[in-house]
């Protein structure tokens, strides 16, 4: 509907525009400031851990935590670099991380196609045998599976970030997101029926790299060992990869819209480089504060939790947005697919109710080991960030708007009555 850059920001901002676009502006800084560097963070941890994996030195995942964040940074820091200099190159390069990812799905997805016809023979006692035994189905079980899933599928919320940079965002925005989801959909579950084949429950929850086990027992030595859990740490560089350059542009367009402070430089577009420097930087240095943040062993789940907690709330909010939208702008113009009234809120139900279930305490699991970090630690980090939200909204949008007299939020009705004018000279 909203073809510049923003994403879910300018949509919120449409979609309640009072109290002087309050949920936009929490959203902003909640996700420019907190859940995108988080999940720069929790990405970046990760691909190290495959990087040692591949290299032979697996102890190393689990006894130099610091080493892993320290090698995660370096690399950061090195696609950033890319990120700032050239948006072809850094497009180019994000491209390759997709080909990489989806040969190697491609590669363990066929293996469970080829498992569940039964090309390949499964060794008995496997986990289909078993059922759902030794399960506990519980409200925090079920949010925290969800937060997971999810998490997997995050990289599809960078698209609208940037649908500025769109060639004929109207063809080809929906079309790239149906295609996309719908290939990873099938993929992800054959995905899923491999590993469920190959390796035992118990190494399942053991919190050892499940595709890096899957490659190891399938695969053997080289392939196994190497090449595939390589190609695995390649495929997260690209998430990250996607992350600063969605990240930048979010922090830009936040920037521009007005919704945070010194919008001229964080919106400024570098006259060479043709990139938002500032943006691009700030956003590294947060990924780094929280890349270093959490206890040793705890990053990733951490941080995961941390970032999934406040985008249910906006997820939900989004989906509401869509019902709002539908009703006071009925024919809009730009308006290129019409998802259905009800999916939207039953959708918007289910995220907040997962945002909710966070806080409600886990099954205990006899001989499972406790987690160190709280379990309501993340959500409640997640939930305050939010509130504390409010205060530079209330700085920003009233006390600055009173003092000196500026409308930072005209270009909300502007952006509306342009294309709505438009419809009416056609």
């Amino acid at each position: 509907m909203f073809p510049q850059n923003g994403g879910m920001i300018r949509y919120l901002a449409h979609a309640y525009p009072k109290p002087r676009a309050l949920v936009a502006t929490i959203m902003a800084y909640s996700v420019t400031f907190f859940c995108r560097p988080a999940a720069v963070a929790a990405n970046v941890a990760i691909f190290a851990q495959y990087f040692f994996f591949a290299a032979g030195r697996r102890e190393y995942i689990e006894s130099r935590d610091y080493l892993l964040r320290g090698i995660g940074a370096v690399v950061m820091t090195a696609l950033l670099v890319l990120n700032i200099v050239s948006v072809r190159w850094s497009l180019r390069l994000l491209n390759v991380f997709a080909v990489v990812k989806m040969v190697t799905l491609l590669i363990v997805s066929f293996t469970g196609f080829l498992l569940m016809v039964g090309a390949i023979k499964r060794t008995p006692g496997t986990n289909w045998s078993r059922g759902f035994s030794g399960t506990h189905l519980d409200a925090r079980s079920f949010a925290s599976a969800m937060t997971r899933l999810f998490w997997s599928w995050e990289g599809w919320s960078n698209v609208g970030y940037v649908v500025g940079e769109v060639r004929n965002v109207k063809r080809n925005l929906p079309l790239s997101l149906g295609l996309a989801m719908s290939v990873l959909a099938v993929l992800y579950m054959l995905a899923n029926v491999a590993y469920f084949s190959i390796i035992p429950l118990e190494d399942i929850d053991n919190g050892t790299l499940l595709a890096a086990q899957f490659m190891d027992r399938v695969f053997g030595t080289t392939m196994g060992q190497q090449v595939l859990p390589a190609c695995i740490g390649i495929s997260i560089l690209g998430v990250v990869m996607s992350e600063l350059f969605g990240g930048g542009r979010l922090m830009y367009s936040a920037g521009k819209t007005g919704f945070v402070p010194y919008g001229a430089m964080l919106g400024e577009i570098h006259p060479r480089f043709g990139t938002p420097v500032y943006a691009l930087l700030i956003i590294w240095a947060l990924s780094l504060v929280f890349l270093f943040a959490p206890p040793p062993g705890q990053a990733f789940d951490l941080l995961v939790e941390l970032v999934q907690e406040g985008m249910w709330y906006f997820y939900a909010l989004t989906a509401f947005g869509v019902i709002v939208l539908r009703r006071r702008l009925p024919r809009y113009p730009l308006r290129r697919f019409r998802s259905p009234v009800f999916l939207a809120g039953i959708f918007g139900v289910l995220s907040f109710a997962l945002g909710v279930l966070q806080f409600y305490p886990p099954a205990q699991i006899p001989g499972k080991e406790e987690p160190s970090v709280p379990y309501y630690l993340a959500p409640l980090l997640g939930v305050l960030f939010m509130a504390l939200c409010a205060i530079p909204w209330y700085l920003r949008m009233w006390r600055y708007v009173n003092k000196t007299g500026v409308q930072l939020l005209a270009w909300i009705d502007e952006e509306e009555q342009e294309v709505l004018q438009m419809t009416e000279e056609d």
